[in-house]
């Protein structure tokens, strides 16, 4: 704030205050306001997209509360101190980038753990219900225009899938478990019969009709062969969309698209610094975290308008403003 504040010349307290305003109730609101515009040039209902995916900014050595909170890290695939941001994301197959929302998993109910043996912090809203809740508020409220929703195998109970289908009549791509449950034929569903994904015999590249356990209509399964490290060991993605007129090459190509948020996630802590905010007051890390998704959004409108990626942007920014730093010395050496 210190050197924000000898950059542009105004005063320390303005930002420190906005840092401290308790916004936390109106973060939909200011960030809607700000990506309406923005987003209505782009959204389309023939490849527009919808993204989902979670992210956590790890905080080892910030005190914990009810923003910065125990969570476990798919990653390290153990808890993990830090916040936990659920991302909304706005992409089609032009490429565009644009933050549709995110909401903070707090942890404000103290329940008995008996695995523990004391209390332990829990979120009063399952990441689902939030998921559900703010995907109502996009499709009813904002009247987003997209085709498509896609998310990882987290969110691909049949439960997210039952309502993306009735309720917001869209279309979904997304992974499922190997060990979840399809019946081959309406009559093996008819009958109860069903076996893991696992178990069938489907050749990897190619899709098929498959009755999901839980889901009533058919939906279309591809399988696709994964070589993972250096010794090329074989593993496999199962992908199933409520689309069954696509191709498998046309599920793939949708479902690469997802690959827009990770890109966010990884601009938003390498470009902007979200992880970095020394801030120990909850106010205070959500508005940075607001701020940091407005500057994502600059950055997407710079992109576009210099075609150049966000990590490329930010480097020619760097290099001029070192240019002119050394200038100002070798001004002061001459003097």
């Amino acid at each position: 704030m210190t050197k924000l504040s000898q950059l542009t010349g105004r005063s320390h307290d303005i930002f420190t205050k906005y840092l401290l305003l308790d916004n936390s109730l109106d973060d939909d609101k200011r960030l809607w306001k700000s990506i309406k515009p923005f987003l209505r040039e782009y959204e389309n209902e023939e490849s527009g997209c919808i993204l989902i995916d979670d992210m956590l900014m790890h905080k080892p050595w910030t005190k914990a509360n009810d923003v910065v909170c125990w969570h476990y890290d798919h990653v390290s695939q153990k808890m993990a101190k830090g916040i936990l941001m659920l991302n909304f994301h706005y992409t089609d197959a032009t490429g565009i980038s644009i933050p549709l929302g995110y909401e903070i998993i707090t942890k404000t109910e103290d329940v008995w753990s008996e695995e523990y043996q004391k209390y332990i912090k829990k979120s009063l809203f399952t990441k689902n219900e939030i998921m559900q809740d703010k995907l109502h508020v996009l499709h009813f409220n904002n009247e987003v225009k997209y085709k498509y929703i896609l998310f990882d195998k987290w969110f691909a109970s049949t439960k997210n899938l039952l309502f993306i289908e009735e309720e917001l009549q869209k279309k979904f791509v997304c992974p499922i478990k190997s060990n979840r449950k399809i019946a081959l034929t309406l009559e093996e569903k008819n009958k109860g019969k069903y076996v893991n994904i696992s178990t069938i015999d489907i050749e990897g590249g190619s899709s098929r009709l498959v009755y999901l356990e839980g889901y009533e209509k058919p939906l279309r399964l591809i399988k696709q062969v994964v070589k993972n490290g250096d010794d090329g060991e074989s593993t496999y993605l199962y992908l199933v969309t409520n689309d069954i007129d696509l191709s498998f090459d046309e599920v793939l190509e949708i479902y690469k698209r997802r690959w827009k948020i990770e890109e966010y996630h990884k601009s938003l802590k390498q470009n902007l610094k979200i992880e970095h905010s020394p801030t120990k007051v909850e106010t205070s890390q959500r508005n940075h975290i607001h701020l940091a998704v407005l500057g994502f959004i600059k950055l997407e409108k710079l992109r576009l308008s210099y075609k150049m990626n966000h990590f490329a942007i930010k480097e020619k920014i760097y290099i001029e403003a070192l240019r002119s730093a050394y200038q100002k010395v070798q001004e002061l050496q001459v003097a």
